[in-house]
């Protein structure tokens, strides 16, 4: 665990004192004002923010069943205007739900708005494709508001619930066959999908999770159970962009990525670069959110991001030559087990052909 991951820790555990499930109730926190949620935009970042966390412990403003987590479908009648489906049969058919198409549930991170910039943007990728395609956003924004990100790990499981009964409930009545369903995480997303795999009952399975560098601050190394793994679904691919930071620094899928080794910083995220493209409100989390942005560009262009299993194929410590081994995102075989590796570019378009990489 390097320094950074430390000291946002005790941040986070001095944060939250008044709203650890074992303090004592304090009446005056949860009041209209603590418990109001603001829109907040910093330069292109968009986020969620209260000046109380919801939740179920003694002093956190009140969870609204039936509010706070929401799944709204994007079609390519409707990419702009989504209709939320109730858990309940019949409303996956009445707001527009194909049976027949691959149904994506894309789950977003921690703070963010939903839809945010990762949610338009996976939306936006899949409704630009010629084949057809129902795209669920699951926003749970309003349990996972900045800066309560203790309370939001604590809310993951009651949102993986929520999903695992709308999953059940419209595999049940035919409107969203599971075997159709590929759920997308990015970072606490990525254990929501874990969790409701783990959930599902008897008999049930997903067929795929795509976890886009699943959160790392207070998620365990050791205990599989309290974190996505592999036996969550019958396939789980990842691509990991900012490993033992932000991102999960273990090999958690059937195949996981590591873009430009995986870690920070990314190329394009150095604080210089940016800066001088006066997108400094990015620095913080640049690397992070490279897992999202390079799997909505491999949606929309499905063989731009060749990988191999060769870790070191330049320089003078060359051990093994560049081979396309695999396909990361959107059209990663379901064959593919492993670690893979490739680099990529420092602005969108970020791919590079197996021939650059070999050759740069």
């Amino acid at each position: 665990m390097n320094v950074f991951t430390q000291v946002f820790g005790v941040a986070l555990n001095f944060l939250m004192i008044p709203f650890n499930p074992s303090a004592p109730p304090m009446p005056y926190i949860v009041s209209e004002t603590t418990c109001r949620i603001t829109n907040f935009k910093f330069g292109e970042n968009e986020m969620k923010v209260s000046l109380a966390p919801r939740g179920y412990c003694p002093n956190c403003c009140p969870v609204k069943s039936g509010v706070d987590v929401r799944f709204v479908l994007y079609t390519k009648s409707t990419p702009d205007r989504g209709a939320i489906i109730a858990p309940s049969p019949g409303a996956a058919r009445r707001a527009g739900v194909d049976p027949l198409a691959p149904t994506v549930i894309y789950i977003h991170g921690f703070s963010e708005p939903s839809p945010g910039k990762s949610g338009r943007g996976i939306a936006h990728a899949y409704l630009s494709r010629r084949d057809n395609f129902n795209v669920i956003l699951l926003d749970w924004s309003d349990l996972s508001t900045f800066p309560w990100y203790l309370p939001a790990v604590r809310n993951v499981k009651i949102v993986a619930e929520k999903l695992r009964k709308f999953l059940e409930v419209f595999n049940d009545s035919g409107e969203i066959p599971l075997g159709n369903v590929h759920l997308i995480g990015f970072s606490l997303g990525s254990h929501i999908a874990g969790f409701a795999g783990k959930q599902l009952r008897r008999g049930l399975r997903i067929p795929r999770i795509t976890a886009l560098d699943p959160a790392f601050p207070e998620y365990s190394l050791n205990d599989a159970s309290r974190r996505l793994t592999r036996t969550d679904a019958d396939y789980i691919d990842v691509i990991h962009t900012d490993a033992g930071v932000l991102g999960l620094p273990i090999s958690v899928g059937h195949a996981d990525f590591y873009p430009n080794g995986g870690r920070a910083l990314q190329p394009g995220c150095q604080p210089s670069y940016l800066v001088q493209l006066r997108l400094v409100d990015q620095i913080f989390a640049c690397s992070h959110v490279r897992a999202w942005r390079l799997y909505a560009e491999s949606v929309m262009h499905p063989e731009a991001f060749p990988a191999t299993k060769c870790q070191i194929w330049r320089g003078p410590n060359r051990k093994c030559n560049f081979t396309s081994d695999a396909l990361m995102g959107y059209a990663n075989n379901n064959r593919s087990q492993g670690q893979f590796y490739l680099i990529t570019g420092f602005k969108a378009p970020f791919a590079k052909t197996a021939n650059q990489q070999m050759t740069e």
